[in-house]
C-alpha cells in the first residue's frame, strides 16, 4: 500500500458556522484574496496536524492477479483487504510530527480457498496492532516502530501508515507539477517479500476548494525496477488523484490503480516464463468519524 498509505480523510470538508452578514461580505472577498496569494507566493502542501486530533482511517484495497504460461489456462486471483484505523496525533514539530496508529479492524478475503489460512493470518496481524510513526512534512516515515518500540515489518507499516511521502518539497503553483519516488506496492497482500521496483511518480495541482483549505492533486507513474532482477521483466504504471485538507495538514481522500506487469523464467529451466498481470486498486479515506 503507499503506505502506508498511507492515512487520508473523505469525508466531508469541515464547514464553520458564520453570522449571516459576515458570511455574505467573507463569501464575496476571500475567493479573490486566496487566488491572488497563490498567484504571489504559491501553495504549500504539507503535513501538520494539531496535536490532539485524532484522525479515523478507511483503507480498502483490492488486488487481482492473473498468472499464465503459454499454452496453459491463465489462473486469476482476487483479494481484497478492509483496515480500520485511529491515528492519533501525539506530537507536531516544524519538521516532524509523531502519530501513534491503532488497528481496530481488519478484514481479509481471497478467491482462492488454498490461501485461506494465510487471509486469516493476515487478519490476525493487523488486528490490534498499534504503530508510532515519526513522520516528515513531506510524508516520509522517517521512524517506524511498535507501541512497546519493537520493530515491525515493513508490510504492516505499509498496512497501517496513513500519509504516504508524496507532498512536494517546495511551494507550488496550480497546474505545477513535481516528481517523487516511492516503494512500489506489495503485489501480494498477504504478505511476502519486496515488490523490487518503487514507482516514479508526477503529481500536479489541479485546483484549491473556494477558500483554498482544500487541495486536489493528480497522481500518474510508471513502474521501475530495483537495479538487476536476474530472470525477470517488470513494468506498469500507476494513475490517481487524492485531497488534501490544507487547513488540518493531512490528506483526506485518495485513490490510485497500479497495473504490473512481469514475466518470470524458472532458474534451470528450459520452460516458458510465467506472465503475471497485477492490478491494485485502493482508496485511503480519512475522517473525524467512520
Amino acid at each position: 500500500m503507499l503506505t502506508s498509505l498511507s492515512t487520508r480523510r473523505q469525508g466531508t470538508p469541515h464547514g464553520c458556522s458564520l453570522a449571516l452578514a459576515a458570511a455574505a461580505l467573507i463569501g464575496a472577498t476571500r475567493p479573490a484574496v486566496a487566488q491572488t496569494a497563490v498567484a504571489r507566493d504559491g501553495v504549500t502542501l504539507r503535513l501538520h496536524p494539531r496535536v490532539g486530533d485524532t484522525l479515523h482511517t478507511r483503507l480498502e484495497q483490492l488486488t487481482e492477479i492473473t498468472a499464465a504460461r503459454p499454452g496453459t489456462t491463465p489462473r486469476q486471483r482476487a483479494t481484497s483487504v478492509t483496515v480500520l484505523a485511529r491515528t492519533i496525533v501525539q506530537a507536531s514539530r516544524q519538521a516532524s510530527t509523531t502519530v501513534l496508529t491503532v488497528v481496530d479492524s481488519a478484514d481479509v478475503h481471497t478467491s482462492d480457498s488454498h490461501d485461506g489460512a494465510m487471509a486469516a493470518q493476515a487478519e490476525r496481524s493487523l488486528r490490534g496492532q498499534r504503530l508510532v510513526l515519526q513522520l516528515a512534512e513531506d510524508g516520509t516515515v522517517e521512524i517506524a516502530h511498535d507501541a512497546r518500540g519493537g520493530v515491525v515489518s515493513r508490510e504492516v507499516t505499509e498496512a497501517m501508515a496513513s500519509m504516504p511521502a508524496v507532498f512536494p518539497r517546495r511551494s507550488v503553483a496550480i497546474g505545477e507539477r513535481w516528481q517523487r519516488e516511492m516503494p512500489l506496492v506489495s503485489s501480494n497482500p498477504l504478505g511476502g517479500g519486496s515488490a523490487g521496483a518503487r514507482v516514479r511518480a508526477e503529481f500536479r495541482l489541479d485546483s484549491l476548494g473556494r477558500h483554498g483549505d482544500m487541495a486536489y492533486v493528480s497522481m500518474r507513474g510508471e513502474i521501475v525496477p530495483d537495479g538487476d532482477r536476474p530472470g525477470a521483466d517488470l513494468s506498469g504504471h500507476m494513475t490517481g488523484e487524492m485531497q488534501v485538507d490544507r487547513r488540518r495538514g493531512w490528506m483526506t481522500d485518495s485513490r490510485f490503480t497500479l497495473v504490473v506487469m512481469s514475466r518470470v523464467a524458472q532458474p534451470g529451466t528450459a520452460s516458458a516464463p510465467m506472465r503475471f498481470l497485477t492490478k491494485v486498486t485502493q482508496r485511503l479515506r480519512t475522517m473525524d468519524k467512520w
